[in-house]
């Protein structure tokens, strides 16, 4: 029996509408943020991420990826200590 290949599918970029509510795999999802796909499932296991989990199979949405990269900005120096001394 010949081996079974892996199919890519097409995947869109979370910031498009399509990509707003199609869920990505954790290898997919990785492709846009700082973290490995096992990085995400931790994460996700732990709830420290948003992420979705129909089927006991932990999937991302593009929003979930969008507001994961958020939470992973760094804001200036100055922006921050504006908001301090306000």
């Amino acid at each position: 029996m010949p081996p079974k290949q892996k199919t890519e599918r097409e995947v869109p970029y979370p910031g498009t509408p399509e990509g707003e509510v199609f869920h990505y795999t954790p290898d997919e999802a990785a492709r846009f943020l700082p973290w490995s796909s096992l990085q995400l499932r931790r994460k996700a296991y732990a709830r420290e991420i948003p992420h979705n989990d129909g089927a006991k199979r932990v999937t991302f949405t593009g929003r979930d990826i969008r507001e994961i990269s958020g939470m992973t900005a760094v804001r200036p120096l100055a922006e921050t200590v504006q908001r301090r001394s306000a």
